[in-house]
């Protein structure tokens, strides 16, 4: 606010200074004030103008110094906070639990800051303090958990780094958790008619889809149905009906307890069943709910 009126302040003298000149030169040279006037008001505006855009870019240039400044601070800041963590991870004096959520989280939240960088970089630009302000209050929360000036890394401190999570990321945060906690059901196995490894259920058994013209996986009281939405035949089980995907905007045959997943590792929402958890398929370098 101080800056704002000094800025009005400046611009005000200066108009009437211009004024003044204005007037006294029409006065003696062609006795037309109007025309006087008008020009004093232009050159006023024009000197305001030029004051105040020296003075954004002088502010944004030390705004952009500050950035870079405070960014290789936090990183270092982040490398000694996980160098910590890693050693009761190592020597098991953290529980695998907590080591798997700080993972997780070193993982997300570094996504996160990268966002918010260019958020800040943006508003810098665009001479939007406020926002500027919001996000510096952003990484001073960061900074201020991953402090380890007489502390210890404690559930506590996980909760803290969760909650400067973004909403959609929390989700995701929650799968990996979910996730940990599930048994798996499905096993990897190799199909040789398409020449590729896949994730069934232990009980399940090659059949051929005649409609399609391909073999796939499938349970003994599942048989080729027809999708109508996605104009394909797919196996399913007689009680399985079509489900839509609005994230994906498809269609597939799912079970009633099968509900939608965020999947991180491939960036979209799928159908699983509740006792489902992300697997690894190294052979096809994909990750899915299993």
């Amino acid at each position: 606010m101080k800056g704002k009126r000094i800025i009005i302040l400046t611009f005000l003298i200066l108009t009437i200074f211009s004024l003044f000149v204005s007037v006294v030169y029409a006065t003696d040279n062609s006795g037309s004030f109007l025309k006087g006037f008008a020009n004093g008001l232009k050159n006023g505006l024009q000197i305001s103008m030029q004051i105040r855009e020296r003075k954004e870019i002088k502010w944004k240039e030390e705004q952009l110094a500050i950035l870079e400044a405070e960014r290789e601070e936090r990183l270092e800041q982040w490398k000694i906070f996980t160098d910590f963590v890693q050693k009761p991870i190592a020597s098991g004096q953290m529980t695998s639990e907590l080591g798997n959520r700080f993972w997780d989280l070193n993982f997300l939240l570094l996504m996160d800051w990268q966002e918010h960088e260019q958020n800040i970089f943006g508003r810098i630009m665009s001479f939007d303090k406020d926002k500027v302000a919001e996000e510096k209050q952003y990484f001073k929360n960061v900074t201020t958990t991953i402090s380890l000036t007489g502390r210890q890394v404690t559930p506590k401190t996980l909760d803290s780094l969760s909650g400067l999570l973004s909403n959609d990321r929390k989700v995701i945060a929650d799968t990996f958790m979910e996730s940990a906690d599930s048994p798996s059901t499905s096993e990897i196995k190799y199909n040789p008619f398409q020449n590729k490894w896949e994730y069934a259920p232990p009980n399940s058994s090659l059949k051929f889809n005649t409609l399609e013209g391909k073999w796939e996986y499938a349970l003994p009281d599942e048989s080729v149905k027809f999708n109508p939405m996605e104009s394909k035949w797919e196996f399913a089980s007689p009680e399985e009906n079509t489900k839509y995907n609005p994230y994906e905007n498809k269609w597939s045959y799912e079970s009633d307890e099968s509900g939608l997943k965020y999947n991180p590792y491939e960036n979209r929402w799928e159908y699983a069943k509740p006792g489902s958890t992300l697997k690894y398929n190294p052979f096809s370098n994909s990750w899915s709910y299993e």
